[in-house]
């Protein structure tokens, strides 16, 4: 355990420029910035990537905005249906997802999906893997 502890803080340490930055942009703007999914995986196995994913308090609009204020390489949002809005800066891919909830129809496989408030909330409908960790 405490092998895998000091990886994770070598890669923490790696990424703290890119999650302080967003971390603080968000912040003022009254949102959370939760890294979640990939990276906290990759950090506790020893991996080093430049592909980070966030879910946030923000809605798409809110962090569009902030987004285009950090990112020099392009802004993405196809995935705004659900939340996701991307962006570039140098090396650093990040993307950054509104919480949500998840429901279904019986007689249907796709889920309707609802913008949620909390960072519990979105934990609660992922898989119960590493995705659901924070």
């Amino acid at each position: 355990m405490v092998e895998v502890q000091a990886r994770v803080e070598r890669e923490l340490d790696r990424l703290a420029p890119v999650l302080d930055e967003l971390g603080q942009r968000f912040a003022e703007a009254g949102h959370e910035l939760p890294l979640v999914g990939g990276p906290v995986r990759d950090a506790m196995l020893g991996r080093s990537h430049h592909d980070l994913d966030f879910t946030t308090s923000a809605r798409p609009e809110e962090t569009e905005k902030l987004l285009r204020a950090w990112g020099d390489g392009g802004l993405w949002d196809m995935g705004r249906d659900f939340g996701t809005i991307g962006a570039r800066r140098g090396e650093w891919v990040v993307e950054v997802t509104t919480y949500r909830s998840e429901s279904y129809d019986p007689a249907s496989r796709n889920p309707t999906v609802a913008f949620g408030d909390d960072l519990a909330g979105d934990l609660g409908r992922r898989d119960f893997t590493v995705n659901a960790m924070a």
